[in-house]
C-alpha cells in the first residue's frame, strides 16, 4: 500500500485502540508531529529513528501482525506485489475464472478444506468441511444479510456454533484466541477499509458475539503470543480430532486467498 493507505491503516489501529494521536505517542515514543505525518500520508520515510517498530510496539502488535505491518509499509500496491503477466501469456489472469478453478480443486480434495479472503470470509468450502463441522442449520439462515456472512469469526463466536463442542469446553479458550491472532494477522492490511470497519463492529456487539471482544484484546496484553496448539498423538476415539493447517496462500491482482485445510 502506499505512504497514504499506510497512514489510513495506522489512524485504523489507533482508533481500535481508542487512543488519541498524543496517546499514541506517549506509548510508542514517536514523536506526535511524526504520528500526524504519517496518518496524512505526508511522511515519505518511515525508516528514521525506529518509527515503524516503535508504533509496532506501541501498538502491542503479535509477531505475526508486525510482519504485516512492515510490509504494509513498504510502499508496495496489492497489484504491484503480483508479478506481471508476460507478453505471451495465453491466458490473462479472470478473478471468476481463479474462484471457479480453485473450487474444482478443493472439490477433489478428500479431506476438509475451504478458502478464505484476507477478511477471513470463507469463499469456498468442498463437502468434506460441512460434513466434519456439521455446522447448524439456523448460522446459515439469514447469513445473506449478515455482515461477515461466512467468516471465520462468526463460527468461532456465535452462541449458536458447534465449535465449542468440537474442541470441548477445556480447549475453547486457547483455540479461540489462536483464531483471533490468526484473524488479526490475516486482516492487518485491511484494517482500514469500510467493509472491515462494519464487520469489526458486528463481532464486537456483546449481544450477538459475548466473547469476541474480551479475546480480541487478550490477545495484545500477553506476555507472549504463542498460542499454537501442540500436535499430539491423536486420540482414535474422538471423531474431531484434528490440526489445522494454511496449506497455500494465493496472491492475485484482486485480492489474496488462503486455503485452509484439516488433517484428521
Amino acid at each position: 500500500m502506499n505512504r497514504f493507505e499506510f497512514g489510513t491503516l495506522v489512524a485504523s489501529l489507533r482508533n481500535d485502540m481508542h487512543w488519541t494521536q498524543n496517546e499514541l505517542s506517549a506509548r510508542s515514543g514517536v514523536d506526535i508531529s511524526a504520528i500526524s505525518n504519517i496518518e496524512r500520508g505526508a511522511r515519505s520515510t518511515l525508516l528514521k529513528d525506529n518509527i515503524l517498530l516503535k508504533l509496532a510496539n506501541g501498538f502491542q502488535l503479535t509477531s505475526m501482525e508486525r510482519m504485516e505491518f512492515m510490509f504494509a509499509a513498504s510502499g508496495v500496491t496489492e497489484v504491484e506485489k503480483v508479478r506481471k503477466e508476460g507478453p505471451n501469456t495465453k491466458k490473462p489472469f479472470n478473478a471468476r475464472s481463479f474462484i471457479k478453478e480453485t473450487g474444482k480443486n478443493i472439490a477433489s480434495i478428500t479431506i476438509p478444506a475451504f478458502v478464505a479472503d484476507a477478511f477471513c470470509d470463507i469463499v469456498l468450502a468442498n463437502h468434506c468441511v460441512l460434513d466434519f463441522y456439521n455446522i447448524p442449520a439456523e448460522m446459515f439462515q439469514g447469513s445473506k444479510s449478515t455482515v461477515g456472512k461466512y467468516n471465520m469469526m462468526r463460527y468461532i463466536f456465535d452462541p449458536r456454533s458447534n465449535f465449542v463442542d468440537i474442541v470441548d469446553d477445556d480447549r475453547w479458550n486457547k483455540a479461540a484466541l489462536i483464531n483471533i491472532r490468526y484473524f488479526r494477522k490475516r486482516t492487518l492490511r485491511v484494517r482500514s477499509k469500510p467493509y472491515f470497519s462494519k464487520l469489526l463492529n458486528e463481532f464486537l456487539d456483546p449481544d450477538k458475539y459475548p466473547a469476541f471482544k474480551t479475546c480480541w484484546q487478550k490477545i495484545l496484553f500477553k506476555d507472549h503470543d504463542d498460542y499454537l496448539l501442540p500436535i499430539l498423538e491423536t486420540d482414535p476415539d474422538n471423531a474431531h480430532e484434528f490440526v489445522t493447517v494454511e496449506t497455500l496462500l494465493a496472491i492475485t491482482p484482486k485480492a489474496n486467498f488462503t486455503c485452509i485445510s484439516c488433517c484428521l
